[in-house]
């Protein structure tokens, strides 16, 4: 005989597809007429970018480009000049089976990227980058519970777990005029650079609401006989409202945004003194959102009446699921080989963050790659990228595991320490999703032999002297006694009781 148990489930994600493929990069470039020759390279920076990304049936479809910037000096006047080049690629990566409802985040990480000047105006280029992509969807974490039946004595475990409600993802456009204010109309646009950064999220019915900053970073010439090097930086407020089934007023969204694509050019005016750019990205958006509920899963069974076989299964699930932001500043030196007459720019090339575990506490190692663009004391442009690294131990507020981390570089700044050295001043951001999680054993099924006698009642008491690690429902399977009966007959207020206790236990 097999006891009816009823079947019920948690909400969770499950993780279709987490990997990272690598891409090559090799391309033969000839430059352009408009450009100037070459007469040194400064810099060679690989920046993939996503145009699209869509899963089809078993497959995860990528499209995109990469994108090559060329930073150096010209042959006539020794300026900066770049120069841009970008070679499509698609990438088909199978899942295993159909995953039709998802989330799907794709980020491309340059790995490296060698540059040779086979003459002034050609190029030879060699590098890779990664696609790391993540596929992630909704699934049923089952757990059983028994209300039938008088023989079949049932043990459950109260559990607040962390249920996912929603789970969406979205990619949008933004296209904005950034007005520049330069000393004079700007020449040539050298560099770029945007990165964004949620600064609130916000859920009503079945929708999400968030307010980002984008943070457009540039560097670019003005004046024509005699162009100078400026940089500055732009913040640009967004807001979105995005669609998620099953969002609520009480859920925990855990959001990120990314940013897939962007290009930033001179707009046709701008030479004759408008000094407008034309920002076109494309940014993706995607969030887990998770509500908390109180679960009861049968973790022990007996029969008062006969034997029984009872089938175990582990359970696992996230309970108390936060979102935390934290900010942090951080100080370092690096230094250059030549002396440093002036420094041009200082800029973050690439930010990479390890999650480590040193003496029970939780440390986020970042690593920032600076790129430093200068002038030695000779008026010759120079480029060095320098690591800084940095420790973050954050207040997990409890919580045990670190189910994301994300980080955001807010800015860098400077200061000369001596001729060849500087001390560099981050303010970083980490934007963490917390929680616990509750690991046990449940029951998925409780049979009995029907062949076998049944227990012969008798109708007496046992007198039972307990330990200290005793409880009324290991005594009451001990001796096959209904728990309530045991409770009942010796004015016990719950489970929990003392050692040295007499009890007497009821067998009928």
């Amino acid at each position: 005989m097999e006891y009816h148990l009823t079947k019920k489930s948690i909400n969770t994600v499950r993780c279709a597809l987490d990997t990272a493929v690598e891409q090559a990069v090799d391309i033969d470039l000839t430059l352009p007429d408009y450009c100037p020759d070459i007469e040194r390279i400064l810099s060679c920076t690989l920046m993939p970018q996503i145009y699209m990304s869509n899963v089809s049936g078993d497959r995860l479809s990528v499209e995109g480009g990469a994108t090559v910037r060329i930073l150096y000096l010209d042959g006539n006047k020794g300026c900066m000049r770049s120069y841009e080049y970008t070679q499509p690629f698609s990438q088909s990566i199978p899942l295993k089976g159909d995953v039709p409802d998802c989330a799907v985040s794709v980020e491309a990480k340059p790995e490296y990227m060698n540059c040779r000047a086979l003459s002034p105006r050609k190029l030879s280029l060699h590098g890779a980058f990664s696609l790391c992509a993540k596929v992630e969807e909704a699934c049923e974490s089952p757990y059983y519970t028994y209300e039938d039946g008088d023989d079949l004595q049932v043990k459950s475990e109260q559990i607040a777990a962390s249920s996912l409600c929603g789970l969406c993802t979205e990619s949008f456009s933004v296209q904005e005029d950034v007005s520049v204010n330069a000393k004079s109309g700007i020449s040539s646009l050298l560099t770029y650079r945007l990165s964004a950064r949620i600064t609130e999220l916000k859920t009503i019915h079945d929708k999400i609401m968030f307010n980002a900053d984008l943070k457009l970073e540039l560097m670019y010439l003005c004046g024509v006989d005699k162009p100078e090097t400026e940089c500055m930086s732009y913040n640009i407020p967004i807001s979105r409202v995005v669609d998620c089934e099953g969002a609520s007023e009480n859920s925990v969204v855990d959001g990120e945004l990314s940013v897939m694509s962007a290009d930033v050019r001179l707009s046709d005016d701008a030479a004759d003194g408008s000094q407008l750019l034309l920002l076109d990205a494309k940014l993706c958006f995607t969030a887990r959102c998770y509500e908390e509920q109180e679960i009861s899963v049968l973790s022990d069974a007996f029969s008062v009446d006969r034997d029984v076989q009872a089938r175990e299964e582990p359970f696992s699930c996230r309970t108390g699921v936060i979102c935390r932001t934290y900010t942090d500043v951080e100080k370092t030196n690096i230094g250059v080989e030549d002396e440093i007459g002036k420094v041009i720019d200082v800029h973050c090339a690439k930010v990479n963050t390890a999650v480590a575990n040193q003496g029970g506490n939780t440390v986020l190692n970042t690593k920032l790659c600076v790129g430093i663009i200068y002038e030695n004391t000779d008026g010759e442009i120079r480029y060095a990228e320098r690591d800084a690294e940095f420790s973050y131990t954050p207040d997990r507020e409890g919580c045990e595991e670190i189910v994301r981390s994300m980080t955001c570089v807010d800015s860098l700044s400077y200061r000369l320490t001596d001729s060849r050295h500087m001390e560099l001043r981050a303010e970083l951001t980490f934007r963490l999703t917390l929680c616990c999680r509750k690991s046990c054993t449940v029951l998925t099924s409780v049979t009995a032999d029907d062949d076998a006698p049944e227990r012969e009642k008798n109708g007496a008491l046992i007198l039972y002297f307990t330990d200290s690690d005793d409880s009324v429902w290991d005594i009451s399977k001990r001796f096959c006694s209904r728990p309530q009966d045991v409770i009942a007959e010796n004015d016990l207020q719950g489970d929990s009781i003392e050692g040295g206790m007499m009890l007497m236990i009821p067998t009928a």
